[in-house]
């Protein structure tokens, strides 16, 4: 039997369980699609170096090692022991929003209250339970999860994230800023789910950050999807900094309405494997994205860089820069695709 599937019915049972709790609590709305999605992975399974598209990262490891589906433990931390982490200080002094998820879910001790007005900084769990309308809208519409097991994996359990949403016209003052910490010294797994709205007419700098407070192997499966709308301006920088036994796979999904920008920094330091597939779909005349990456690895680390800019309008316009700094016995996957639709004319 393959590396593909040799775990996929741990996964199934980590289903079963959450559509136990998922009934009790009366979600329902979202449970065709994480069936859908459960199916979809079963069939697919974990990917092989024998796809093109992981040619050069094998995710045996991920497969083989029984993670067990993260628990809320919020262990009494403090925003003190939160600005030690690296990176995380200046964000948390100088950031006008925080939300914080500790093992996937979401913590309100350690979030801050600081909401422009208009503003939606808040749990994803919250916006399904409550049926908010762009929520219903756009969750789960960009990422595909027909073609991409790790998609699948993270839609089937699709539970809690970051929900913002910017209204039309609002330009907060300040970044705002989402931190994702595990504190796991076990295998577990975790599924961060994450959707960001920003409106017609407004700005937004975003910081998604992945850090570790754990010394064990565990494993973040994280999908975002962000939606950009006309003439909107979005700066989305991911900070990926965990720990080096962690495994850490990322998909975010971009769709630009009409002369919006995009703009992309993906910065990677942390994890025994890290996988970012960042894929932007200009949707609308004169749209533009900008995707810079920067990864450093040492020892035996290994990144996988994978991005795709599918221009479907005229008018729009692309660049793309990545850097890497490798050091041991690190290793480093850079794969860059653009493609220029019939319609895009003047591209």
């Amino acid at each position: 039997m393959t590396a593909a599937k040799e775990t996929p019915g741990l996964f199934l049972s980590h289903f079963a369980r959450l559509e136990e709790k998922l009934e009790r609590d009366g979600d329902s709305w979202l449970h065709k699609v994480r069936k859908d999605a459960i199916g979809r992975f079963a069939d697919l399974g974990f990917p092989t170096t024998r796809l093109e598209e992981w040619k050069y990262t094998n995710v045996a490891a991920i497969a083989k090692t029984p993670f067990q589906a993260a628990e809320f433990r919020w262990d009494g931390l403090t925003d003190e022991d939160l600005a030690e982490l690296p990176l995380a200080h200046s964000a948390f002094s100088e950031c006008c929003s925080r939300i914080v998820f500790i093992n996937g879910h979401f913590s309100p001790q350690l979030s801050s209250a600081d909401r422009p007005e208009g503003l939606i900084v808040g749990s994803l769990a919250l916006g399904i339970k409550q049926n908010t309308p762009n929520v219903k809208e756009h969750l789960a519409r960009y990422a595909n999860y027909q073609d991409h097991a790790f998609v699948a994996l993270n839609t089937a359990f699709l539970e809690d994230g970051a929900f913002i949403e910017v209204p039309r016209g609002v330009t907060p003052d300040a970044p705002i800023y989402i931190l994702f910490v595990s504190t796991a010294d076990e295998p577990i797994v975790s599924h961060p789910r994450s959707l960001i709205i920003v409106g017609d007419d407004s700005q937004a700098s975003i910081i998604e950050d992945y850090l570790a407070l754990g010394k064990g192997s565990y494993f973040t499966n994280a999908v975002t999807e962000i939606v950009a709308g006309e003439n909107s301006v979005i700066e989305h920088y991911k900070l990926q900094a965990e720990n080096e036994e962690a495994f850490h796979v990322s998909t975010v999904q971009v769709s630009q309405a009409r002369s919006s920008s995009f703009t992309s920094h993906s910065i990677s330091f942390g994890g025994a494997l890290a996988r970012n597939d960042v894929t932007v779909a200009l949707n609308g005349d004169g749209a533009e994205c900008t995707l810079n990456g920067l990864y450093i690895t040492a020892n035996e680390q290994h990144v996988d860089n994978h991005t795709v800019i599918d221009h479907l309008k005229p008018h729009c316009s692309s660049r793309e820069l990545y850097k890497g700094i490798l050091d041991d016995r690190s290793s480093a996957v850079f794969n860059g695709s653009i493609i220029v639709r019939k319609d895009a004319q003047k591209t």
